[in-house]
């Protein structure tokens, strides 16, 4: 089986993404299905969602405070090893260099095999979604440590070791080509994102997320089933794009 399909499971992975309940609404099936098969999974929030609110009760250091223990718990949850905070400002966020180094000095610490990340590039999903700027900007600042950066021995010899990342699981694409079934761990994936309360309040969750994960299975290619059941599709699933940065073993 190629290496990076949709049942490879990497040794190690990191998430980069932008806010605490990210991961959750569009990776955490997956990083749940890793982390129970022993993959080791380091989350890395490039802010702690300080500004993510429009209840007036909340200060911007009492909400980060709220939502990164939300997001421990979550992490816990998911079965993730870590969770690191690097504390940028909500909807400030912008892929300068410096933010760049610092990823970069993530990823030669941990030294993730698998990156997670957001599309760069998706900027509009439907009529009635504009994607958060801070979204944007942690994907591409996500890829640009990922490559070169992370993996230049010149380059930033004081932020550690250089790390070749082996892939780079791109989420929330437009042109996804890789679909991971996530029906055992779908259920998981929505504790966690119940864990977010600053943000979900007594909202039930369920239904959208158990809808998005149906429909990402019906754009996946059917695949060859065992004995008399012919090609299937996974009941749920999470879509990606993924960028095999190292030979494939056959």
């Amino acid at each position: 089986m190629p290496r990076f399909d949709a049942g490879y499971v990497p040794r190690s992975a990191m998430a980069i993404y932008a806010h605490p309940d990210d991961i959750e609404f569009t990776v955490a099936g997956t990083v749940a299905k890793w982390a129970r098969a022993g993959c080791e999974v380091t989350f890395v929030l490039i802010t702690s969602g300080n500004a993510g609110t429009h209840d007036r009760k909340f200060t911007r250091k009492s909400l980060a405070r709220a939502r990164e223990r939300e997001e421990r718990e979550s992490a816990r949850i998911l079965g993730a090893a870590r969770v690191v905070f690097l504390h940028h400002d909500d909807c400030e966020l912008v892929p300068t260099l410096a933010l760049r180094k610092e990823l970069v000095r993530r990823i030669r610490r941990h030294r993730p095999e698998v990156v997670l990340c957001n599309d760069p590039q998706a900027r509009f999903f439907g009529d009635r979604y504009i994607n958060h700027p801070d979204h944007l900007a942690a994907g591409k600042a996500a890829l640009e440590a990922v490559f070169p950066c992370a993996e230049m021995e010149l380059l930033w010899p004081g932020a550690g070791l250089p790390h070749k990342v082996h892939a780079v699981y791109v989420s929330s694409t437009v042109a996804p080509d890789t679909w991971i079934d996530v029906t055992d761990t779908i259920e998981t994936k929505i504790a966690a994102l119940s864990a977010h309360r600053s943000q979900l309040g007594d909202r039930d969750i369920a239904p959208l997320i158990l809808g998005w994960a149906m429909d990402e299975a019906r754009r996946a290619p059917a695949r060859k089933g065992e004995g008399k059941r012919g090609t299937h599709r996974p009941k749920h699933a999470e879509a990606f794009r993924v960028m095999r940065l190292v030979r494939e073993e056959k």
